[in-house]
């Protein structure tokens, strides 16, 4: 069998995947991607702050990160709480303009382009049985994330965009 062969039957093969885990979920896993966010949370509690590296750090002005196409999103401080709800992939990215957390709820599904997120955050997949994707710059996949109750640290400098199903 040829290496074109294989690489072609292992990309049929992921996709197959994909699919089959998309339908099998059904309506609720549609309603989960591209409604309101539902019930079910799970608790994201973001790192501490961002050490200040002095006056050579502040000499670039201070943009808030955002995502496009837009999502919904809250500002919390170090430590505080954040309910990521069932059928969300939340992300925590430092905000410099207001000191604090800027969490994003991606549950709309979409590929979502990143701008100004550096630094460390925080990410839970709560979505219903969708893998989460984040890539570089250059369009290559740098991690695959998969439902997972409990969140985690992850440096967002390298992500320049997330798919969320």
């Amino acid at each position: 069998m040829s290496r074109t062969w294989r690489s072609t039957l292992g990309v049929v093969g992921a996709l197959l995947w994909v699919l089959v885990s998309a339908f099998a979920a059904g309506p609720a896993r549609a309603a989960a991607l591209d409604g309101p966010r539902g019930d079910g949370g799970r608790t994201v509690v973001m790192p501490p702050a961002p050490r200040d590296e002095g006056p050579s750090s502040r000499a670039v002005a201070a943009v808030s990160p955002t995502v496009s196409p837009w999502a919904d999103y809250v500002h919390t401080t170090s430590g505080s709480p954040v309910t990521c709800a069932s059928g969300n992939l939340c992300t925590g990215v430092w905000d410099p303009v207001v000191g604090k957390y800027k969490v994003f709820f991606l549950y709309r599904c979409h590929q979502y382009s990143l701008s100004h997120w550096n630094g460390v955050g925080q990410v839970v997949n709560n979505q219903v049985g969708a893998a989460a994707f984040f890539y570089g710059q250059n369009g290559q996949v740098l991690d695959v994330v998969l439902p997972e109750p409990t969140p985690f640290t992850y440096d967002w400098t390298p992500v320049w965009s997330i798919r969320n199903c």
